[in-house]
C-alpha cells in the first residue's frame, strides 16, 4: 500500500491519464489488472484536502515499478 496526498496523487493520475487508455483509469477492474493496484480513499477529518489516498497493490513487482516510474 502507497499513501499519498491529494496533489500528489492528482500529478500521478494525470500522468497516467496522459500515457494509458482512459479506460485503464476508469474502470476499477481494469485499473487492478494493468496497472497492479485499485485506489482507495481515507477519511482523516472534514477537511477535504487533508484526506489521504491509498493506492492498495496486489502485485509486489507493479508496486516496485509504480515507485520507480512515479514516486
Amino acid at each position: 500500500m502507497i499513501t499519498l496526498e491529494r496533489d500528489e496523487w492528482h500529478a500521478i493520475s494525470r500522468r497516467i491519464w496522459e500515457e494509458y487508455p482512459p479506460s485503464w483509469s476508469l474502470i476499477r477492474d481494469v485499473m487492478r489488472r494493468e496497472l497492479g493496484f485499485t485506489v482507495r480513499t481515507g477519511t482523516r477529518n472534514m477537511y477535504l484536502d487533508d484526506i489521504p489516498i491509498y493506492l492498495d497493490f496486489f502485485d509486489e513487482q507493479k508496486e516496485v515499478w509504480f515507485r520507480l516510474k512515479y514516486l
